[in-house]
């Protein structure tokens, strides 16, 4: 089967220090991956690579077979959005006005606001449940409301790509399962494909379909999720013993960290 997106031997260099290192893996359309890894393994880095925000140094990255360093910004911004981490949006604007900038893809300084972009925006609003707060100021919002205008955003852009970059850090438990809930629909009822950086191990390993491993900057591990909470690999990947129990409800192998090392 060919590959929706895939990345080639990856290698990103600044300042003399090697960010990432000959990262490869291929996803198939309506693939779900989850990046996992201790801090500063090159996780936020590989989103930035894959955003041309941070320069590849040798190897490739394509979607649907064209390298994406032929695109121009907006016809990138057509194929892959983002959602960044759950705070810090020091963001002074209306959400009505925000989600409508997803739009921004597809317009030029002149144009007019189309049908098309307003259906895009009724999708987007209805899918993430985002029309009880269209009219209050971002910075007014809750996290987990913020993480749902964000994606609402994302949604407006229509691309086949979703990038989300730790979506549920600093949100409590409850906005935690209704962010992950809103993802997993778009990926299995929209057939939206997702990249998504977490440190939750055990939503990576349950909710996934593939888990990429990163320590320092290369791949320790790749595969199907549901493999690699049975690995050796993870107590290397986290330096950090754990023990294991079985999800009452789900009857899931689930992680624990332990005190002992």
């Amino acid at each position: 089967m060919t590959a929706f997106f895939a990345i080639d031997n990856l290698v990103v260099t600044t300042a003399n220090k090697t960010l990432l290192s000959d990262i490869s893996f291929a996803m198939t359309k309506g693939d779900y991956l989850c990046v996992i890894g201790p801090n500063g393994a090159g996780k936020s880095t590989l989103l930035k690579t894959i955003m041309s925000i941070v320069p590849l140094s040798s190897g490739s990255i394509k979607l649907n077979q064209t390298p994406l360093s032929q695109l121009k910004q907006k016809a990138l911004a057509q194929h892959i959005s983002y959602v960044p981490q759950a705070h810090g949006h020091a963001l002074f604007f209306n959400v009505n006005e925000f989600i409508k900038m997803g739009r921004y893809p597809y317009h030029s300084a002149l144009s007019d606001w189309s049908q098309n972009d307003q259906q895009a925006f009724d999708r987007a609003v209805e899918i993430t449940a985002s029309t009880p707060f269209l009219e209050r100021q971002i910075h007014t919002l809750s996290g987990g409301e913020i993480q749902r205008v964000m994606i609402a955003a994302a949604l407006c852009q229509q691309t086949p790509l979703l990038l989300l970059d730790e979506p549920t850090s600093f949100l409590d438990p409850h906005h935690q399962v209704e962010v992950h809930n809103l993802i997993r629909e778009l990926n299995q009822q929209h057939n939206i494909s997702v990249i998504e950086v977490s440190h939750d191990l055990n939503h990576a390993c349950q909710h996934s379909q593939h888990i990429l491993a990163l320590k320092q900057g290369k791949t320790l591990w790749y595969g199907n999720s549901t493999e690699f909470i049975n690995t050796q690999q993870l107590h290397q990947l986290y330096d950090q013993q754990f023990v294991f129990a079985t999800h009452p409800q789900t009857g899931a192998k689930v992680a624990l960290t332990s005190e002992f090392k």
